[in-house]
């Protein structure tokens, strides 16, 4: 392969990172490559994908990035995880699960703090250790608005660091945990409330109902964390969260014209 001697600027980066979809057909992956500056006349679709995904992976300071590393940490670790689950008006980037919950807010170098408080307070209501995930830009400001119990992980030199591990949370809120569950999973899960909120919270304890959205978030999530983890070596970095959400054979998409 041939590339541009010339640095890639970060606009450029970020440019490619925002315009590469994963569906995309030859045509515009090739017209992607090559304004990297490689030569893809010969390229095959799959050569092509990888093409752009390392790219990306290895120069944008972007959310996916840290995302692909947060997976490769806990690819051989005994957890189930998952992207982007809603929590209240917030959306936690990155979740575990194995006896206990632990939720990963990442905050990249091209993100900002400013919905920061309000995250940490939805996420605390809802699972047991909480974590951000930060460039190392972040880390003075982060300090100051994070509570005491929140873990900091730091982005350095493309290597994940916890700087401070996250203390077990007592903060939690039965109602909030219930609304992550769908009416059929609080069916399933409390099966003598006939999915009823108000009665859950009449009837059951707290650590009940804490017990329970962890078994209905690892039931939930299994079969999509172990697909990706089982055919991790052949998806490309920035595409794990596709495929953890479409379980299909990578060689379909990467292979089809």
């Amino acid at each position: 392969m041939k590339s541009n001697p010339l640095v890639l600027q970060d606009d450029f980066i970020t440019a490619l990172a925002k315009s590469y979809n994963i569906l995309d057909y030859t045509p515009k992956l090739r017209k992607l490559a090559t304004s990297a500056g490689f030569y893809t006349e010969n390229f095959t679709k799959k050569e092509l994908h990888k093409t752009i995904n390392d790219v990306i992976y290895n120069n944008y300071k972007g959310e996916v990035t840290i995302k692909a590393l947060l997976v490769q940490f806990f690819k051989n670790k005994n957890v189930t995880a998952s992207f982007e689950i809603k929590v209240n008006s917030s959306r936690i980037d990155f979740l575990t699960i194995n006896g206990e919950t632990k939720s990963y807010e990442i905050k990249s170098e091209l993100d900002n703090l400013s919905k920061l408080v309000k995250q940490t307070e939805d996420y605390t209501k809802v699972f047991e250790y909480n974590y951000i995930v930060i460039d190392e830009k972040h880390y003075t400001k982060a300090k100051e608005i994070l509570p005491d119990g929140y873990g900091i992980i730091i982005l350095r030199n493309r290597k994940l660091d916890t700087v401070r591990e996250a203390k077990k949370n007592d903060m939690l809120c039965m109602e909030m945990q219930l609304n992550l569950f769908t009416q059929r999973e609080l069916k399933m899960h409390f099966k003598n409330q006939t999915g009823n909120k108000i009665k859950i919270i009449k009837e059951c304890t707290g650590k009940e109902i804490n017990n329970e959205l962890k078994s209905m978030l690892k039931k939930r999530y299994e079969i999509n964390w172990s697909f990706l983890k089982n055919n991790l070596n052949n998806i490309f970095a920035i595409d794990y969260q596709y495929f953890f959400y479409h379980n299909i054979e990578p060689n379909i998409i990467y292979q089809a014209n």
